[in-house]
């Protein structure tokens, strides 16, 4: 099984985790450094925000589930509830 984590190296070749590392027995390690600097995040225009925003917003409503109440919570509830009960033998 593959983990990624980010880490911190010192140049004396100190390694401080940047997450939780869990694991149950003596594992190998690729190491790849990456650049100090992350690039600096450009902020949107007011102008771009709107547009972004205008794209997203063509997405809703486009799948449909044959459903009307798909996006009701008390129904996902039950349906999750329902397959985790399952024993599923029959498949």
């Amino acid at each position: 099984m593959l983990t990624t984590i980010e880490a911190e190296i010192e140049p004396d070749g100190s390694v401080t985790f940047l997450e939780p590392l869990r694991i149950s027995k003596k594992s190998r390690a690729i190491i790849t450094l990456l650049d100090d600097e992350k690039p600096p995040k450009r902020e949107m225009s007011e102008a771009e925000a709107q547009l972004a925003e205008e794209r997203f917003a063509r997405h809703f409503g486009a799948i449909s589930s044959g459903n009307p109440r798909s996006a009701d919570n008390e129904q996902i509830d039950a349906d999750l509830a329902r397959e985790y009960g399952a024993t599923h033998d029959d498949e």
